[in-house]
């Protein structure tokens, strides 16, 4: 019989990953932050690795860590939907997700044959823009969102962090685009572009043809940046924006056609696949 709790490591591991220090998984676990820390060395005590570097300044996720948090994230999602399809029967019936065109474009259609081939009695309905979706008041099941959450009833899973930089086709006026309406998160303040557009896959195809600087998610310019469309503007401030997706109710609650989807997306539908956020 094991003395050790291997589902709770897993867990308190993967918080330390997501937020990014000992207090913010603490905080997150309603753990201390000399427990969490306590954990993660028997962990790597266990495994015989260095999962996480410590520096006075803040914590680096090693090679070996960044694996076994992609392994540690399959384990649990695979935990949940076993529970789920035990408890509430097989994954069937529509999930409406609503979401930006730059996610659904250059994340989540590469990844939905499989969700869809897995689960063939599944159908989804995309919702796209990139306007807030009020949950609550809209046959809505869930949200992809960019930026910080704001404080409602509302869960959340973590999707990872985007590097945002900017970029320009090769040759193209200083000007620069950006979005027609306020933004919550203050990395996106700055003087008021000459062109505007409410959907960021839209901005970032107007400097792919030469209309501008366009700050974008590095997922969303990765392929144009590969063939020489866009090349990246040099001196700009590297940023980093949040990404989630939200949902009414708890994870045991949820009816299965959308915990599936929702595990479906933490699993593949992480925006940090082309570049790695800082810990």
């Amino acid at each position: 019989m094991r003395d050790t709790n291997r589902l709770a490591d897993l867990e308190c591991f993967l918080a330390v990953v997501e937020e990014g220090s000992f207090s913010g998984a603490a905080a997150r676990r309603r753990m201390s932050p000399s427990a969490v820390s306590k954990m993660m060395a028997r962990l790597e005590a266990r495994l015989n690795a260095t999962l996480i570097r410590r520096t006075t300044r803040r914590l680096q996720i090693t090679d070996e860590g960044q694996r076994f948090a992609e392994a540690a994230r399959r384990v649990l999602a695979q935990l949940d939907q076993a529970e789920r399809e035990a408890g509430c029967g097989l994954v069937a019936g529509t999930v409406r997700l609503a979401t930006s065109s730059a996610y659904a474009n250059h994340i989540l259609a590469p990844i939905l044959p499989d969700l869809l081939a897995q689960h063939p009695d599944l159908d989804l309905e995309l919702l796209i823009g990139d306007g807030v979706t009020d949950l609550s008041g809209q046959p809505v099941d869930l949200a992809v969102r960019a930026g910080p959450l704001p404080d409602s009833s509302l869960r959340a899973r973590s999707l990872g962090r985007s590097e945002l930089i900017e970029v320009r086709a090769p040759g193209a006026p200083e000007q620069r685009l950006g979005f027609a309406y306020a933004r919550r998160d203050p990395i996106w303040n700055h003087d008021t572009p000459r062109i505007r557009a409410s959907d960021g896959n839209t901005i970032a195809i107007l400097a792919a043809h030469g209309c501008g600087i366009s700050r974008s998610g590095r997922f969303v310019v990765a392929e144009a940046l590969r063939d020489g469309r866009l090349v990246e503007v040099p001196g700009s401030k590297p940023a980093w924006e949040e990404f989630h997706v939200i949902y009414l109710g708890t994870a045991r609650t949820l009816p299965a056609r959308i915990a599936a989807v929702i595990d479906h997306l933490v699993l593949h539908g992480r925006v940090d696949r082309t570049a790695k956020a800082p810990a």
